[in-house]
């Protein structure tokens, strides 16, 4: 007999969780109570898809378990070595650019420097010369 209140789809539905043991101590009880409880037909269906996920996760299982070709290892360590390089390339390129950019400004800001130098000199040597002149 099935739980007044409960829907039969209700306890089906619970099949999933309960296969996996996605459920506590409690609601395993209460669910093995309502399987107790429940009709023929619905107990043998949910016994059923119990009985179903766990031969699906038995294969699933004996899939991850296989091994992968021995070339797999090799071509994924190689398209590690390859990106790394080409990140390496990029980023020395980059520092590069910032070296050269630096470089640049300095070289501007020393020749600012030496500019104003000279004028000033320029400047100072033209007064004493029209000083004595």
């Amino acid at each position: 007999m099935t739980v007044p209140g409960q829907p039969v789809e209700d306890l089906l539905d619970l099949a999933y969780p309960y296969a996996l043991d996605a459920v506590d101590e409690t609601g395993r009880r209460h669910i093995e109570e309502r399987v107790a409880n429940a009709d023929a037909a619905t107990a043998a269906a949910f016994a059923t898809s119990v009985r179903a996920i766990h031969e699906t996760l038995a294969v699933i299982t004996i899939l991850d378990e296989s091994t992968p070709p021995p070339e797999l290892a090799v071509r994924i360590l190689r398209a590690v070595a390859k990106q790394t390089a080409e990140i390496a390339r990029r980023r020395a390129e980059l520092f590069g650019r910032r070296r050269s950019r630096r470089l640049l400004r300095s070289a501007a800001v020393g020749g600012l420097i030496v500019g104003v130098g000279v004028a000033v000199i320029i400047g100072r040597s033209g007064r004493c010369w029209s000083r004595t002149a």
